[in-house]
């Protein structure tokens, strides 16, 4: 039922699908790591796979989120405040601890109960960022900038700064500091697969917005998902995709193979 609540969302927004931007990014990284001589690694692939989607981090239903957060994890986040929220308000009432303000955390712990999958999902990701923000004072920077990220993508409008120029070059940041401190090439794989998704909703009706808060959008309306236009689109990238990663991979794969067939029919063929 998810999926189907996840497809109306992008119906609504026209937008491309997840799967289409985690094949097409990943894809066409993967592809272009291969024929510049950098490799696939596996660091590279898994920085590249989360790289197609993060951009979307600022919908709470999309892909990525209802893959990390799913609704059944979510039913059981939910039960479990508001176990906690009935017995911290029974254990204020019968000691008399903190009174009248403790009612009011148990009353807001149950209430949030109440919140549909999305809303539940934003403040989850809120918490979780100040959590990671707290113990970025002694965990070092790392936590802090992404418990920062997380709550300000919480409230950020879709489309908003992981759509724009800002989070390519933030995204990019994080991940070269990383790679440095690491000593393992990170960034190209997380930074051209981002840059990738932004490029395909540029296809889209709604476009991108480059340069917030100047209004000035990146679009080139091709498609709209949920039409025959978004259908097409969509396979046709995928398609395009799919053969980029066969002359990568498939091809010279195959031209080995021949080597060795020739070598071995050189040695032995005359025998």
């Amino acid at each position: 039922m998810h999926y189907a609540h996840h497809d109306i969302e992008r119906k609504r927004t026209n937008v491309m699908t997840g799967r289409t931007h985690l094949i097409v990014s990943t894809g066409v990284t993967m592809s272009l790591m291969q024929l510049i001589g950098q490799g696939v690694t596996l660091p590279g692939f898994a920085i590249a796979l989360v790289s197609s989607l993060l951009p979307d981090i600022d919908e709470p239903n999309s892909l990525l989120l209802q893959k990390t957060v799913p609704n059944s994890l979510i039913l059981k986040l939910k039960w479990l405040l508001a176990a906690i929220g009935v017995g911290w308000t029974l254990y204020a009432y019968l000691q008399s601890f903190f009174l009248p303000y403790s009612y009011g955390i148990g009353v807001l712990l149950i209430a949030i109960c109440l919140a549909n999958h999305r809303l539940f999902r934003q403040l989850l990701m809120a918490a979780l960022g100040g959590l990671l923000l707290y113990l970025g004072a002694d965990g070092g920077p790392w936590l802090a900038a992404v418990g920062a990220l997380l709550m300000v993508c919480s409230v950020l409008p879709h489309r908003g700064l992981t759509h724009s120029i800002y989070g390519i070059l933030i995204w990019g940041g994080l991940l070269y500091a990383a790679s440095v401190q690491l000593d393992i090439p990170l960034w190209i794989a997380g930074v051209v697969s981002y840059t990738l998704h932004l490029l395909c909703d540029m296809l889209t009706k709604h476009g991108i917005q480059p340069l917030p808060p100047f209004k000035w959008k990146l679009k080139i309306p091709m498609m709209s998902t949920g039409k025959f236009s978004g259908f097409l689109v969509e396979n046709v990238c995928i398609t395009l995709t799919l053969v980029l990663l066969w002359n990568a991979f498939v091809t010279p794969l195959g031209s080995q193979v021949r080597a060795i067939w020739d070598s071995l029919w050189f040695q032995f063929g005359g025998m």
